[in-house]
């Protein structure tokens, strides 16, 4: 059933050019991204080459975003994003025409990898004051909520889409597939009719000074400081079991794809059922306590999963999971983007951005810890550590 406000939220121009772009685009980016990793594989064989990729892809944010962040802020986001995503545009190019002519070995494969991150330390910061300008202020929660859908089925349906294309056709059809992708975001945005941007009086300080101020006012904001830590916890149990999912698959299915398959399935049905649940919410006033619901119930179905040796309560606390993590994930989004002053919108969440990425990062030690202590033992820990941050801000909100 489609609500009133959602279909005032549709009846926006910008906001359908906006939707056509994300969802098409945020397809063709997560099949660029398995055909690096298939092609990775293929080249190399090697799994150490699988995560040197992912690093490459990622490190790139922790040294530009700062300055993307504040650059952001600075200048107008949405000339800003169109430079950016032209820039990833040819990056895909490259990456089609290379591989067309068989020239793309491992090692420009990741150069190219480390240019993708490096645009994205712009592009992202930069991305986040799209909605808020495309929108009226009243439609943000649910413009955001909708935004999360569309990555989370892209997640699942993206990867679909290129194991048929890498399937049928040579690996460079799904880089084309992805310059087809931002060049139609790059359409949309200029058929956008957005409102002047909100001129923010200069600082007179340095991109270092202009950086710290941001990080300071994000950390000693009442509701910005804590989001923040909680987005570490809940991106790390994301992220923790994510990684983990073929071991948990092989001990509850016996091997084999299809396990694999079931339990990812479950947690994108979940995750797709909380972003529409929040899409038809209105206001902020609870988004509070969802983030705190999601939380304890992910931790819940985090210790469920784990502790199963039973297939179908497994896939349960999957798609329990799936719908607990992603509510959090969205709730804090749609805080962050309501509470946050205009003029420290990008670096507040750049710094958002990067501390979502520290916590994938820092599951590059969960390999050797499970190898020691077992599967169980890491995400026990993480567990326990989220418990401990729920309960911080639990006593936070009653203040």
């Amino acid at each position: 059933m489609i609500t009133e406000s959602t279909a005032r939220l549709f009846a926006n121009r910008n906001f359908r050019l906006y939707t056509i772009a994300s969802v098409v685009s945020w397809l063709s980016f997560f099949a660029q991204t398995l055909a690096v990793s298939w092609l990775t594989w293929e080249l190399t064989h090697s799994p150490t080459w699988l995560a040197v990729m992912a690093v490459l892809e990622i490190a790139p944010y922790f040294l530009l975003g700062p300055w993307g962040s504040v650059l952001a802020d600075r200048l107008d986001r949405h000339r800003m994003l169109s430079i950016a995503y032209g820039f990833s545009l040819l990056q895909s190019l490259l990456l089609a025409a290379t591989s067309m002519a068989g020239v793309l070995g491992i090692g420009m494969l990741g150069v190219l990898a480390f240019a993708h991150g490096a645009i994205h330390a712009f592009s992202v910061p930069a991305a986040y004051g799209l909605l808020p300008r495309a929108v009226e202020r009243e439609q943000l929660p649910a413009a955001i909520a909708f935004s999360s859908s569309y990555r989370t089925l892209a997640m699942f349906a993206g990867p679909a889409l290129a194991g048929v294309l890498l399937a049928w056709f040579p690996v460079y059809v799904s880089f084309l597939f992805n310059v087809f992708g931002y060049g139609l975001y790059l359409v949309m945005l200029q058929m956008m009719r957005l409102p002047p941007a909100l001129a923010t009086p200069p600082s007179g300080k340095s991109l270092y000074g202009d950086y710290v101020d941001g990080l300071r006012y994000s950390l000693t904001h009442p509701v910005i400081g804590m989001l923040l830590l909680l987005t570490l916890f809940n991106d790390a149990l994301r992220g923790l079991t994510h990684r983990l999912l073929p071991a948990f698959a092989e001990r509850l299915f016996g091997g084999g794809s299809s396990g694999l398959a079931i339990l990812a399935g479950a947690t994108g049905i979940g995750a797709a059922v909380a972003s529409v649940w929040l899409s038809q919410k209105r206001g902020t006033e609870r988004m509070g306590r969802v983030i705190l619901w999601g939380l304890g119930l992910g931790i819940v179905a985090t210790v469920v999963f784990v502790a199963a040796r039973d297939v179908w309560l497994a896939v349960g606390a999957r798609l329990v999971f799936g719908l607990a993590a992603e509510a959090a994930l969205t709730a804090t989004i749609i805080l962050l983007q309501s509470h946050v002053e205009e003029g420290y919108r990008s670096r507040v969440m750049g710094l958002w951005f990067m501390v979502s990425q520290l916590a994938n990062l820092s599951l590059l030690a969960v390999g050797p810890l499970a190898e020691r202590f077992g599967l169980d033992a890491p995400i026990y820990g993480v567990a326990a550590m989220a418990l401990v941050a729920l309960l911080f801000f639990r006593v936070r909100m009653r203040r």
